[in-house]
């Protein structure tokens, strides 16, 4: 007879504790693609209070660790947990939004020509630039309008615009 379980069940009989003050929490992280290991049981916390710096090599897996703690990729193996909420166990279009990620390798994902006030305003949505969407005036609030906001995002290739800045933008009453 099958039961269906509720939740994973660890076999090393180890209980992870939550740490309720970490915004990040690592047990074991594994990741593997094919044959090759990514990532190999990490064990990492980062509390509220806490910055860290992220160095290596190329290819030492820091983008990898990177995208698991900004909920954008799951571990193969091992427990992850982003503001106290395990990664497979919570919505991760509901956690996204409270999460701050830059990398380089973002900029190549903008669309090309996309203007900057929309990439940034898309950012609250945890979305890469406004592809077909609109937003309305609660999304674009009067100050953060300006020339610049309205340049277009550079395109990764040439780091120049894809087209030009265009007119600045101006808040209502104005």
């Amino acid at each position: 007879m099958l039961h269906s379980l509720a939740a994973p069940v660890r076999f090393d009989d180890a209980v992870v504790d939550v740490n309720p003050d970490a915004v990040l929490q690592f047990d074991q992280v594994t990741v593997r693609r094919g044959a090759k290991t990514l990532l190999d049981r990490i064990d990492w916390t980062v509390e509220e209070d806490e910055r860290w710096a992220v160095l290596g090599p190329n290819g030492a897996g820091k983008t990898t660790l990177l995208q698991i703690a900004a909920a954008a990729m799951h571990p193969t193996a091992g427990t992850a947990y982003v503001f106290g909420e395990r990664l497979g166990g919570v919505d991760v279009f509901e956690l996204r939004p409270r999460i701050g990620f830059a990398s380089a390798a973002l900029a190549e994902r903008i669309p090309g020509g996309e203007r900057v006030l929309d990439v940034v305003v898309s950012a609250g949505y945890s979305v890469l630039g406004r592809w077909r969407e609109a937003y309305g005036r609660l999304d674009v609030r009067a100050g953060c309008c300006s020339a610049s906001a309205s340049a277009s995002w550079p395109s990764a290739r040439t780091g120049r615009s894809a087209r030009g800045s265009g007119r600045g933008c101006s808040s209502p009453g104005r």
